[in-house]
């Protein structure tokens, strides 16, 4: 069970990291980014994935239905 806490933990510091990444980062952001990723590879895994699921976020479709007009 402490493995899966953990994962979790690690895939939800990613997808933050991800978040943060593409709203308002700064050099202090970059340099804190790059010390977790290179805490544990595990981090990185995580981060790239969750990289490339924001990536491919952009190619679905909205939801909101087309209007009628």
């Amino acid at each position: 069970m402490a493995g899966v806490q953990r994962e979790d933990i690690v895939w939800k510091t990613a997808v933050e990291w991800v978040i943060r990444e593409h709203g308002s980062s700064n050099s202090a952001d970059l340099k804190e980014l790059i010390a977790w990723l290179n805490q544990d590879s595990s981090h990185r895994a995580a981060y790239e994935e969750a990289s490339r699921i924001w990536l491919l976020a952009v190619f679905v479709p909205s939801s909101t239905p087309p209007s009628n007009e």
